[in-house]
């Protein structure tokens, strides 16, 4: 149990990284074991977010004038929430797939780079490729003209020197 100060700090705490407009998901745990939450805090931690379990009356006084206020209904029965500050795809694909494994995890929903969300766009949002994903196919769109380009120069210039030699051969005849 945290006494007053502890409260006071944990809000002030969860304020400073709900003002930072955070990705947020927020999802019930209800009859989750400690293995398993510790499964989802290590697989949320490989994507760099955190996962708490956080007293509704504290995250909802942390979420005054800070977007996440928007989803204060969320914060109802046994919630656990994810900050996300990088990928969210990522982090909703950790949650779809660990609700599928463990069905008593519920996503409730959340609010991704300001938006509000429920389960199912957090479901369509894990189904998004991952940041380096799309900079790979953002790479390969830029490269694939370049590489094309490439090929019909060097195709030109080999034109233009077969077309010498064959000016050559026949001067020499």
């Amino acid at each position: 149990m945290l006494n007053r100060t502890q409260k006071e700090e944990k809000i002030n705490l969860l304020n400073e990284k709900f003002s930072n407009k955070p990705s947020l998901f927020v999802v019930e745990y209800k009859g989750l074991s400690v293995k398993q939450l510790e499964g989802i805090r290590k697989s949320l931690k490989k994507k760099e977010a955190e996962f708490e379990i956080v007293k509704n009356s504290l995250l909802i006084k942390a979420a005054e004038n800070t977007d996440i206020q928007k989803i204060n209904d969320l914060f109802e029965g046994p919630t656990a929430i994810a900050i996300c500050t990088k990928d969210s795809p990522e982090v909703a694909k950790v949650f779809v797939k660990s609700s599928e494994d463990i069905p008593n995890l519920k996503i409730k929903g959340g609010i991704v780079e300001g938006t509000v969300v429920d389960h199912s766009e957090i479901e369509r949002i894990s189904k998004l490729p991952s940041r380096e994903e799309l900079i790979a196919q953002f790479m390969g769109l830029i490269t694939t003209p370049l590489n094309n380009f490439a090929g019909s120069l060097k195709q030109m210039q080999l034109k233009f020197v077969y077309a010498l030699q064959s000016l050559k051969d026949k001067k020499e005849k």
